[in-house]
């Protein structure tokens, strides 16, 4: 027998949660999205005494459009909540819903481990958002009818107060945990953290950490800086070599070969890829190009 269809779904969104965040951010979340409108399947609006609660949540599964899943270190480690998203990928598989990722004091790097798919996938991140762009976010994507031609004042009036006030504490309070999971000066998330030696002989080790926007420390000094790092070079910080290449293949061609050698100890932690070209003009318009990459560069 076939599954519902799109136009069957009783429910916009299911939200796939662990029951420690369930006070701070998804009940205040669940109130925000249903104070506007939005059909949400929550267990305390949902359920009723007396129901089986495994029915109960594969049957919220398979009517709803989208799954909401709140992605944090709780839900992480509870092999019921893995069921719920198990439920929920293998729906999205079938075209029958999609997954909405939040992360929820969660590095990319912590996401990554738990699930490699998860982590490639758009996602709205508490560590950069107030409770109402949150809210909003998921909002235009599960019923963008109800926030087409609203304005921004209009949805925070309709939206339960004291369940934006409570978000907005768990944020507060999910961002302070987070702060070592992230650049000390753009809030980007940490990608990777290993342990590695200091000295040659490997008698003391520490911790590399590296970031979305390419900030990377060892041992709490930094090695490479991020772009908001008051330090990070200007593109005069660097001395302009070239070489002409000879192409054997091509007697009557010449290349230019550019290298940037740092003058200044900020340009020393942003080495640039050296670049070519046919003059030496364009191959130090290349160059001039890898360095506001490497300025754009954000998580």
């Amino acid at each position: 027998m076939p599954g519902p269809t799109q136009a069957d779904k009783n429910w916009d969104a299911f939200i796939s949660h662990a029951s420690e965040d369930k006070d701070g951010f998804v009940r205040p979340l669940a109130h925000a999205l249903r104070d506007w409108g939005c059909r949400i399947w929550f267990d305390e609006f949902s359920l009723r005494l007396g129901d089986s609660l495994s029915q109960s949540i594969d049957q919220g599964l398979a009517l709803s459009r989208f799954g909401v899943v709140v992605l944090s270190r709780a839900f992480m480690s509870k092999p019921w909540t893995q069921h719920e998203l198990a439920g929920l990928v293998t729906r999205q598989i079938g075209g029958e819903s999609r997954i909405l990722p939040i992360w929820h004091g969660v590095s990319r790097e912590e996401v990554s481990a738990f699930s490699p798919t998860l982590a490639d996938r758009l996602a709205v991140r508490t560590d950069d958002a107030d409770p109402i762009d949150i809210a909003l976010q998921i909002l235009t994507i599960v019923r963008p009818d109800l926030y087409e031609g609203r304005s921004r004042k209009d949805l925070v009036g309709a939206a339960d107060p004291e369940a934006l006030a409570q978000l907005q504490e768990e944020l507060d309070r999910t961002r302070e945990q987070l702060a070592d999971f992230q650049c000390p000066y753009c809030s980007s998330l940490l990608v990777r953290s290993i342990d590695a030696p200091v000295d040659e002989e490997e008698r003391d080790w520490d911790i590399r950490r590296e970031f979305e926007c390419g900030y990377r420390e060892f041992a709490g000094q930094a090695e490479r800086l991020c772009s908001s790092d008051p330090r990070f070079p200007k593109f005069e910080d660097y001395e302009l070599l070239f070489q002409s290449l000879d192409i054997p293949a091509a007697p009557d061609v010449v290349l230019w070969h550019c290298s940037a050698r740092p003058k200044t100890d900020g340009a020393r932690m942003v080495p640039l890829y050296d670049t070519t070209g046919g003059t030496k003009e364009a191959a130090a318009l290349e160059m001039k190009a890898e360095f506001e990459r490497a300025a754009e560069r954000r998580g």
